[in-house]
């Protein structure tokens, strides 16, 4: 497999795995591969539904990963989220901002490419943390 392919494979692989976590977030609760592969939504590159044997597959690698947890669901399983949404996003924005060599200069950066409201709220959650005297918001 040439760089290019498995570059391209692996984004697409990304692509797949973003797409059934946002189904399972949005079943808001646990989901099987069936109901899954079943979502109109989910579609490989061409337009076409998955094959059930990929959103398995894709789901398991997801479980090993411990991005979904997983229970016996008769000769199946049925998988839900170990986090939410919003949590993963904080997760990734946090890997993303430790790559920074000027966390400060990257953190103006985001900051400023925000609108005001959002900006407000930043300022906001910011004051509440010192306040309180936390460093997450868990």
């Amino acid at each position: 497999m040439s760089i290019m392919s498995t570059m391209r494979f692996r984004r697409e692989s990304g692509d797949l795995e973003n797409s059934i976590m946002d189904i399972v977030w949005d079943a808001g609760g646990w989901a099987t591969p069936r109901e899954v592969c079943d979502n109109p939504q989910l579609k490989d590159a061409s337009g076409k539904p998955l094959a059930y044997t990929t959103v398995m597959t894709v789901m398991t690698r997801l479980w090993k990963k411990g991005r979904l947890e997983r229970i016996q669901d008769g000769r199946s399983y049925a998988y839900r989220s170990t986090e939410t949404r919003e949590q993963h996003l904080a997760r990734r924005m946090e890997e993303i901002l430790s790559g920074s060599r000027d966390r400060t200069a990257a953190l103006t950066h985001f900051v400023g490419s925000l609108d005001s409201s959002e900006r407000d709220i930043v300022a906001k959650l910011v004051r509440r943390l010192h306040r309180s005297g936390h460093t997450t918001m868990d």
